[in-house]
């Protein structure tokens, strides 16, 4: 059974520390933390960016644990991951973090691996849809 220690999507700012905290493991030598965070500026912006709101469908707040246990299933299935995940929804503003992944094992490869799924598969799968403000007082979706 993958050892998924929390994994929510959350309305309060993500304590990514206290994820770091949730997976640390006297048998673990590693662990990988992922934030993304709010950043000023997109590709597709014709000017800065100045905040996102997050939004998901209900089934977001327990399908983000499915996802993360079939993830740990399938990169990690001798079980030598501990995982702790949250992605915001609601207001951020620049600098705020709306995702963290954080994964301990006892070599950092594997920490490193089963990280970078996690973050991939929850941006691909989760429904969760952001609507970017743009500096100009434009708006933008994405993830529809």
């Amino acid at each position: 059974m993958p050892d998924i220690r929390r994994a929510e999507v959350t309305d309060q700012p993500i304590d990514h520390e206290l994820l770091v905290r949730s997976v640390s493991r006297p048998e673990a030598g590693a662990t990988s933390l992922f934030l993304g965070t709010v950043r000023d500026n997109d590709p597709h912006a014709e000017g800065g960016v100045v905040a996102l709101d997050y939004t998901c469908h209900p089934s977001a707040y327990v399908l983000i644990g499915e996802i993360a246990t079939r993830v740990l299933e399938q990169a990690d299935p001798d079980g030598a991951c501990a995982a702790a995940l949250a992605h915001r929804v609601g207001h951020l503003v620049v600098g705020d973090t709306a995702f963290a992944v954080a994964v301990s094992s006892a070599h950092r490869a594997l920490a490193m691996d089963v990280c970078g799924r996690l973050v991939e598969e929850v941006k691909r799968s989760l429904p969760v849809w952001k609507q970017q403000f743009e500096a100009d007082g434009s708006y933008r979706w994405s993830g529809l």
